[in-house]
């Protein structure tokens, strides 16, 4: 097990944010990969799964369970990661999801883990989603989403009990797998304490622009730099789409815009309890108000997604040949752009995704679409933008990269060759300047005076920086704390490298800071670091089990 964490490690901590920006925070509710019916799908350990199964216990649920895990409860969202590692698009990630359900569920039978009905009731109560205020159970709220939620994805209540049951199997699998990997509690403490320090000292910084300014390259030095590295400089590959961008036609927000009553005489007499009781009454009818306008939106938002819905399956049936027609059925106009490259697109399309924690945007979905021998292929799925937008795109035209000529590629061929024979001039100039520094310090020169010496005027002093600290990055390395963790005080650390800079450092004085319920800190840290040991373990054995099940995609075939 140990030999397989390492190996997946790194791929796992991708996963985790990509699958998670990407489709848990983006929100998307139209994973749509086949059109439905008995038609086989995947081959996963022998077995042959058809649409039917993969709609239900993949797409479906793979939405079903982002829904709820938007409401915060963090389990579900480590469940969904967890089944979905090295996705890199959204029906990668519903198949990479359905693949590793299937194998859980193998996986339950050899572990012996069955979860019982009570307990299935019981976390399915403890779900944040059906939650009321005051952080209790609301049958209410859960009948209403078990009858109007769940019914447009084509799921019943027992849909959602067994991904219940999955979901604690999982936990369950969790734990076993991770048993063996215990954690020292001495070295998550000395971590602690490092965390938990103030260090002081002093900086010393070079900067690329002079190194820059003393190169200048011939014109056969530059022609041989781009000889060399023809195939790193080619035009920007641009492409042209037909698109529809739709919102739903929400209800405004009228109270907003009404300006408040003012007070009348009878309301200035009134004693204090008639207007505690008034203001109350006002208070409650607001709140209601706010809570209908938030239904009916709410609303609004669902009738549009299922159209949308409709709208993607009608297509995937007839294989995009009528996407003008749809459109129009449903009074979407569909308009069309000009090439465009994808550092630049057309204002229209300059859009975020929706709620995407890493920044994403728009184009990049739209460049990521791949012309396969399927018409489907050169559409979008529908992709969540804005506040409450949904867009479809479908690629018309692509002009691909091609290498630029010497005279295309010139200036920034030259601009690449002064910054590589600047970065080494600089590395070299940083090397010789902490020998010399080491040397004057020694001698029992300050550091300013010996940086001075050894040719760099930039200095300055910091004071009892600490983990929280946020460097002035105009003047301080971005990972000052984390350089300066474990260097001995008067001594200097290893240079810190940037593109346009390179920093000198010295450690004068590194103390620690006692923290109040240090004890519980330290539990709570090796709790912490047990369930990531776990998290880890499971994801590297979902991984080897996916590679041992050689999964065939029957769908493309």
């Amino acid at each position: 097990m140990i030999e397989h964490i390492q190996k997946y490690k790194v791929i796992i901590m991708i996963a985790l944010v990509t699958v998670g920006a990407g489709f848990v925070l983006g929100g998307s509710s139209l994973l749509r990969q086949t059109s439905g019916g008995g038609r086989p799908v995947l081959k996963i350990a022998g077995r042959t799964y058809d649409e039917m199964e993969y709609r239900n216990l993949g797409a479906g649920s793979f939405e079903l369970i982002s829904t709820l895990a938007r409401s915060g409860d963090f389990g579900l969202y480590q469940f969904l990661m967890g089944l979905s590692t090295g996705a890199t698009n959204e029906n990668d990630a519903v198949e990479k999801f359905f693949v590793g359900r299937m194998i859980l569920r193998q996986a339950k039978e050899e572990f012996g883990v069955y979860p019982g009905e009570d307990e299935i009731s019981d976390y399915i109560r403890g779900l944040r989603a059906f939650a009321d205020k005051e952080g209790k159970f609301n049958e209410e709220t859960y009948r209403h989403f078990i009858e109007k939620g769940i019914g447009r994805l084509g799921m019943t209540e027992t849909d959602l009990r067994g991904l219940a049951a999955d979901v604690l199997a999982s936990k369950k699998i969790n734990a076993i797998l991770g048993s063996g990997l215990g954690v020292n509690r001495d070295i998550v403490a000395h971590n602690l304490a490092l965390d938990h320090q103030q260090i002081t000292g002093e900086i010393a910084r070079l900067d690329l622009d002079p190194f820059e300014a003393k190169i200048e390259p011939t014109e056969e030095q530059i022609k041989a730099y781009w000889e060399n590295l023809q195939d790193a400089f080619t035009t920007e590959p641009t492409r042209k789409f037909s698109y529809l961008l739709v919102a739903p036609d929400m209800p405004a927000d009228t109270e907003a815009d009404t300006p408040p009553t003012p007070e009348t005489l009878a309301d200035a007499a009134a004693s204090d309890e008639a207007k505690m009781a008034a203001a109350k009454k006002k208070d409650e009818e607001k709140a209601k108000r706010s809570a209908e306008l938030a239904e009916a939106r709410r609303k609004k938002q669902m009738e549009l997604d299922a159209l949308m819905n409709d709208f993607t399956d009608d297509l995937d049936q007839q294989k995009g040949s009528n996407f003008e027609e749809l459109a129009k059925q449903n009074k979407w106009e569909v308009k069309t752009t000009e090439l465009f490259p994808r550092s630049n697109p057309p204002k229209e399309l300059d859009f975020k995704l929706r709620s995407s924690s890493r920044g994403g945007k728009l184009v990049d979905e739209l460049f990521r679409i791949e012309l396969t021998s399927d018409p489907l292929s050169k559409f979008s799925q529908p992709i969540a933008i804005g506040e409450n937008q949904w867009i479809v795109a479908r690629l018309d035209e692509e002009i691909k990269a091609r290498p630029k000529t010497y005279e295309e590629a010139r200036n920034e061929a030259r601009a690449k060759y002064i910054t590589e024979q600047a970065t080494t001039a600089m590395k070299t100039a940083v090397t010789e300047a902490v020998t010399k520094m080491q040397a004057a310090l020694a001698a029992g020169k300050s550091f300013a005076d010996a940086a001075k010496e050894a040719g760099i005027e930039k200095t300055k002093e910091f004071t009892k920086v600490t983990s929280s600290y946020r460097p002035d990055t105009a003047t301080e390395p971005k990972n000052l704390f984390e350089a300066a963790r474990n260097i001995d005080p008067n001594a200097i650390a290893e240079p810190i490298l940037e593109a346009d800079r390179a920093f000198i450092l010295h450690i004068a004085k590194r103390e620690v800071v006692k923290q109040e319920n240090a004890a519980t800190r330290l539990d709570n840290e090796v709790k912490m670091r047990s369930n990531e040991n776990e998290t880890v373990a499971f994801t590297g054995w979902i991984i080897t089990r996916t590679e041992a099940a050689k999964v065939e995609q029957l769908y493309r075939k």
